[in-house]
């Protein structure tokens, strides 16, 4: 199993993350890829892949945080400069938190910056959307606008939530989309996973968030990663064990993982 999204780098974890770990690897977990939301996470996901074989991390500035921290290019390419450094994000637009008009445009800009870092480094993206209740889809119609005119087509979309409309025009350009425990209670996506190739699925958990049932409303773990594999299998009607190898293939070739 592969949790493509986690944030032991969090507060969340800040007093057992150890024992998480621990418990992650002891419950079948090969990897775990550690996401940077602010240049204090990044660099603490960076300190816990040098200290674990399996883990990696990502560098990012997430778009709810545009607003708290500066984004500063050579700082966050610094960080990727560390080989365990797989993934440049999160970063993204999210209309959910964010609506004010010239917060939403640094979010763009801070955004072009992250995939100038990724085309830089040819490193895959990991991408955030959200949108407002008020106005759906149109986070993610202006994020394949910009991805579209920029020619990015490496990258996953993290946590994907959108309509199966919108997921294959993400999957026509290259991207795998992300699945979280809100798979396992949202009928809602169980079309977008049913019609989905499972070539171009990940597994995540988004720990410390979006625990799967049978947890739900508990702090995720990574090994709760499992529970989106089954219901992965469930919906698509195929073994677990076919889930779990192609979505751990897919993981590894996007981020290019190994021992």
């Amino acid at each position: 199993m592969i949790d493509t999204h986690s944030h032991l780098n969090f507060k969340a974890f800040k007093d057992d993350y150890a024992q998480v770990i621990e418990r992650s690897f002891n419950n079948g977990i090969k990897f775990i890829i550690n996401v940077g939301s602010q240049f204090e996470t990044s660099k603490k996901a960076i300190e816990l892949a040098d200290s674990y074989k399996n883990l990696y991390a990502t560098v990012g500035l997430h778009p709810i945080h545009v607003k708290d921290e500066k984004f500063s290019f050579e700082t966050y390419k610094k960080l990727t400069q560390n080989k365990k450094v797989v993934a440049v994000g999160e970063t993204g637009l999210d209309y959910f938190h964010i609506k004010e008009k010239k917060l939403i445009n640094l979010q763009k800009e801070i955004f072009l910056s992250h995939i100038k870092l990724a085309q830089e480094l040819d490193l895959p993206l990991i991408l955030h959307c959200r949108d407002s209740k008020e106005e759906p889809n149109k986070a993610y119609e202006e994020m394949l606008e910009i991805l579209k005119k920029e020619k990015i087509k490496k990258g996953v979309i993290h946590c994907f939530s959108a309509t199966l409309q919108i997921a294959q025009r993400f999957l026509t350009m290259g991207f795998y989309l992300g699945f979280t425990g809100i798979i396992t209670f949202a009928e809602e996506l169980e079309e977008v996973v049913k019609e989905v190739s499972l070539e171009r699925i990940l597994t995540e958990t988004d720990c410390p968030y979006l625990a799967p049932v049978p947890y739900r409303g508990q702090r995720c773990e990574p090994w709760y990663v499992k529970f989106v594999i089954e219901k992965i299998a469930k919906t698509k009607n195929i073994s677990y064990n076919k889930v779990l190898e192609q979505t751990a293939k897919n993981a590894v070739e996007l981020f290019k993982l190994s021992v």
